[in-house]
């Protein structure tokens, strides 16, 4: 079997099982560095020297980037073997890097950074709304306006960067006060609206009937939330978003991302003695040991906080 043809079944397998694309781009970007890097064409043709000639040719990258490749073509031929694309047991020369993971906090936001986020947002929003006469300065304040309504929801749901900007009008039911999210794997996540995100979706509502006529149109023809500016039948570029964090790491002093609002929501709620399935739920977590090992510090702390006050001398 050709390694090109059986480097297609396997993608073709990734995708049948859901996985999101980011994560079939990355494996496919792996595969065909190494198909690229070997001279041989057929799989039947490596051995365990290819491998660890590969290795070695790989041992400058980082430690994560070669973690990686190595579970990638672990993976790959393993699924080679089962499927009978090769006769021989190719998995076994590839060993995966185990390491111990340093336990360390995540980086989240104190309440006076978000407090200053959304003062930095909502001074934009009125010296914008000053200029709305000018078409260029009406865009400006539309923009001002879904900013502060993203990051809101970035913040309420703990949702990733790719499910907020791809949001649909029909994802929001404020009848029954839930959001419903198009998460990792290809899974739908339907979370409640919190109380202050339902003030934020009021009152971003309320202030686009506002905008120019051509500007509501763009808003209302699209089934996009967060519509492309150029194409309405698409949402906004998740490279917008990243230009959002850098405006606001200019603002606060420190740098901004949209996984840190997730890492934000997933402490608050364990500070505030969430049970751990309903957070790994709410953040779309496919099981609570993830959420577990992930914030495993977040909450050993708040449970050292907790049990401490258990103590008494007296």
């Amino acid at each position: 079997m050709l390694i090109e043809k059986a480097v297609q079944y396997f993608i073709s397998s990734l995708e049948a099982e859901q996985l999101s694309s980011h994560t079939i781009k990355a494996y496919l970007q792996d595969l065909n560095q190494f198909k690229k890097w070997t001279q041989k064409k057929e799989v039947d043709d490596l051995n365990f020297e290819d491998f660890q000639d590969y290795f070695i040719e790989i041992s400058k990258l980082k430690m994560t980037s070669i973690k990686r490749k190595r579970v990638v073509m672990h993976r790959f031929f393993k699924f080679c073997y089962r499927k009978k694309l090769c006769t021989e047991k190719l998995h076994e020369y590839i060993d995966p890097i185990r390491s111990k993971k340093n336990v360390v906090p995540k980086e989240v936001l104190s309440r006076e950074e978000i407090s200053l986020i959304f003062d930095f947002l909502k001074k934009e929003e009125k010296q914008y709304k000053l200029k709305v006469n000018n078409t260029y300065y009406d865009y400006l304040y539309y923009c001002s306006l879904r900013n502060q309504l993203l990051i809101s929801i970035l913040l309420y749901t703990g949702c990733r960067a790719h499910e907020v900007v791809a949001l649909k009008k029909q994802d929001i039911n404020l009848l029954q006060n839930t959001i419903t999210l198009f998460t990792k794997g290809g899974k739908y996540n339907q979370v409640p609206i919190h109380d202050e995100l339902r003030k934020a979706l009021d009152n971003y509502n309320e202030s686009i009937s506002t905008l120019s006529l051509g500007l509501q149109n763009l808003l209302q023809e699209s089934h996009y939330l967060f519509p492309s500016k150029t194409d309405s039948n698409n949402y906004m570029p998740t490279r917008t978003l990243h230009d959002l964090m850098k405006k606001l790491s200019a603002a606060t002093g420190r740098h901004i991302h949209a996984h840190l609002f997730r890492h934000t929501f997933a402490s608050y709620c364990i500070a505030a003695n969430m049970d751990i399935s309903t957070i790994s739920s709410l953040i779309s977590h496919s099981n609570p040991s993830i959420t577990l090992s992930i914030y495993t510090h977040e909450i050993d702390a708040h449970n050292k906080q907790e049990q401490i006050k258990k103590l008494s001398f007296y």
